[in-house]
């Protein structure tokens, strides 16, 4: 019989360290809303834990192995997918693959020889946890959504910690699971940017309103379908619309001759710009696009995807709408015209873009990078 395959190694160094300090493990991957946490958490536990060395754990072909070595951090990487509304076909490729990354990760936590192991998603955060439960190494996870992953609900079994980012998470997840309420961790680069000194960093005007639409981190073909009708309808302002890589030149055939009231760029590399520069924010209800929402307090629309797992981003939005900062639309039916009256209604009622701003202000918690730390730092002294 064929060894398993092990992990890859990327070629990036572990964060400079030393190796005196704590070792962290992390396991993320996927998409930005999984890697961004991470890389957040990770540097706060260099910083205030003197963690060191920090290993990075995704999926091979994802975009950690871009974003991860561009942050400083080393990346090892397994071949894994997911399994969830998967192919007959494709579930059985994947549950061999699982079996095979589990042997890898197993192999790794072996070798690394981890303090502690956080897991924040991904695919590659299902065989990690499981190799931490086998060798008994503790393990904190960080659930973004209202309604958390299968993974986590099943890791959180013999998790050390889970955090998630509502009370409205906790009944969601098995009886005896240790469970904090952190919120999700905000980057710091995304705070504090004043707003007149961040349109001109985009090119936009300072004066007059400034709508900001855009779809996470991959984009969205359905916001490049509704770009067209909604920018001719947007009467008022200028719109900074993100399109994501892959969906660029289409969003750019959308926008058409709306001249340079609308600009569209691929990716936004200092979201926290687009955020102080808008009046009004249309966009998914990704859990981390939410955080950023609420700690820099913005107006928005919000346009769940209907297509991930378990329909997350609609108890995400569902928060929000409850507590009066966003509007929410569903996607299903949706028409750039219905889009543009409601993005009109805001930007024409400044006294409601202000209570559902400060609506939003009212679900931040900006003190959740550090229960994160708080929460590796106890899974650590309790080893």
């Amino acid at each position: 019989m064929n060894a398993m395959p092990g992990p890859r190694a990327a070629t990036t160094p572990a964060n400079g360290g030393t190796g005196k300090g704590m070792r962290l493990l992390v396991a993320a991957g996927g998409t930005g809303g999984h890697i961004y946490p991470a890389l957040a958490i990770a540097r706060a536990c260099a910083e205030r834990l003197g963690a060191d060395p920090i290993l990075f754990v995704g999926a091979r072909g994802g975009m950690e192995e871009r974003l991860v070595p561009q942050a400083g951090f080393a990346l090892r990487t397994l071949a894994v997918g997911g399994l969830v509304r998967k192919r007959p076909a494709e579930a059985l490729r994947g549950a061999f693959q699982l079996v095979s990354a589990c042997g890898g990760a197993l192999a790794l936590l072996r070798s690394f020889r981890p303090d502690v192991v956080l897991g924040t998603g991904g695919y590659a955060a299902g065989p990690v946890g499981l190799a931490a439960g086998a060798l008994r190494v503790p393990l904190v996870l960080q659930e973004q959504n209202a309604i958390p992953g299968v993974t986590n609900r099943f890791l959180a079994r013999f998790a050390a910690c889970v955090a998630v980012p509502y009370p409205e998470a906790r009944r969601r997840f098995p009886g005896g699971a240790r469970l904090v309420v952190a919120g999700n961790p905000v980057r710091p680069e995304v705070l504090g940017q004043e707003p007149a000194a961040a349109r001109r960093r985009l090119g936009l005007p300072v004066a007059g309103r400034v709508v900001l639409m855009f779809a996470g981190s991959r984009g969205s073909a359905v916001f490049v379908g509704l770009l067209r009708e909604f920018a001719r309808r947007l009467t008022e302002g200028h719109l900074l619309f993100v399109s994501g890589v892959d969906h660029h030149p289409a969003a750019l055939r959308a926008a058409g001759d709306a001249g340079p009231r609308v600009r569209v760029v691929p990716y936004l590399t200092e979201v926290g710009d687009g955020l102080a520069a808008a009046d009004v924010v249309v966009c998914r209800a990704g859990a981390m696009t939410l955080a950023e929402l609420a700690a820099v307090g913005r107006a928005s629309v919000l346009i769940p995807s209907p297509h991930v797992t378990h329909r997350h981003q609609d108890a995400n939005a569902a928060v929000f709408a409850a507590a009066g900062a966003a509007l929410v639309l569903e996607e299903a039916g949706l028409d750039g015209g219905r889009l543009a009256g409601a993005v009109l209604g805001l930007l024409g009622d400044p006294a409601r873009r202000a209570a559902m701003a400060a609506a939003a202000r009212g679900l931040a918690q900006p003190d959740g990078l550090g229960r994160m730390v708080e929460a590796i730092a106890g899974a650590a002294a309790s080893r």
